[in-house]
């Protein structure tokens, strides 16, 4: 099992690299006119579509679509130090929140690998929609599986491009609201690592099988991991609106990946708990989605 898994950690990094590998040399090939800092950014989304159209044909080939897991978190490393290098506008602000985005997108993926198992077990929510929608899973697992998180992170990363890209270039003056983003990104990332340590420890006891986690961040919030990757984007969203000419309209980007979290990943995840675990009904109302203060009060009635 152990060298199984190594292998197909390899494998995954191979099909990774060639994926980024494959977009380098794409990029000088690809002609969008009109604005440079526009063609770039229209370049670096388009390239990020073509990755994510690669890694779907090795899930295909692999008959297995958690190749796909990593690209969540591994994205934005590449498109944000892609994006830094290609506007050229390398500035001690912009390089700090591709830092950060760094530390958040290294710590993820390697939460990933560590409760990653080999190529031939697959993610248990594919398997649902195999199991659910066999006739239509080929679209299923391209659109909703592949494309839709593509899509999500792409738009959540446009108030970092429009930070890093022409919004500087003018002159930043760090304001109370770029700080107040940055810490609010550092603490994103802490609460996720607190977050994942903590279940991951209460995992490893085994006589916890089958019990709910309801200790630390997990006391008051069913999914505070989720919360942190909220914060996370709200966080880069606040750093973007700290300058002069932001766009208040980016603020659908940290929108999407709240509905995201809310209305598709807490409802499925509670489902799955409340069919496994006896216990999960009562401390599912005691808790809340994803705030991790201020616990729902208990009906007494």
């Amino acid at each position: 099992m152990y060298l199984s898994k190594i292998k197909s950690m390899l494998a995954i990094f191979v099909m990774y690299v060639a994926a980024i590998v494959g977009c380098i040399l794409l990029y000088p090939v690809i002609n969008i006119p009109g604005d440079a800092g526009q063609a770039i950014l229209i370049k670096v989304l388009l390239l990020d579509v073509i990755a994510t159209v690669f890694i779907f044909i090795m899930s295909c080939i692999f008959k297995n679509a958690s190749i796909y897991d990593p690209y969540w978190s591994v994205a934005p490393i590449v498109m944000s130090i892609a994006f830094l290098y290609l506007s050229n506008n390398i500035n001690t602000w912009s390089i700090v929140l591709v830092v950060l985005i760094c530390i958040w997108g290294i710590r993820l993926t390697i939460n990933w690998a560590s409760r990653f198992n080999n190529l031939r077990h697959q993610d248990w929510r594919y398997a649902h929609f195999k199991e659910k929608f066999p006739k239509v899973y080929p679209l299923l697992n391209f659109f909703g599986i592949h494309l839709m998180p593509t899509i999500i992170v792409a738009v959540a990363m446009l108030p970092a491009f429009n930070f890093i890209g022409d919004v500087t270039k003018a002159g930043f003056e760090p304001s109370f609201m770029t700080i107040i983003g940055y810490l609010i990104i550092i603490t994103a990332i802490l609460i996720e690592m607190i977050a994942d340590l903590q279940m991951t420890m209460f995992k490893r006891i085994p006589s916890n099988h089958g019990l709910v986690m309801a200790h630390g961040l997990w006391k008051n919030s069913r999914h505070p991991n989720y919360f942190g990757e909220i914060m996370f984007w709200l966080g880069i969203f606040l750093v973007h609106f700290s300058v002069k000419n932001a766009n208040p309209a980016l603020v659908f980007c940290p929108l999407l990946v709240f509905v995201l979290f809310q209305f598709v990943s807490i409802p499925m995840m509670d489902k799955r708990q409340l069919n496994s675990k006896p216990a999960f009904k009562e401390y599912m109302e005691s808790t809340n989605p994803l705030l991790p203060i201020f616990p729902p009060k208990k009906d007494n009635k």
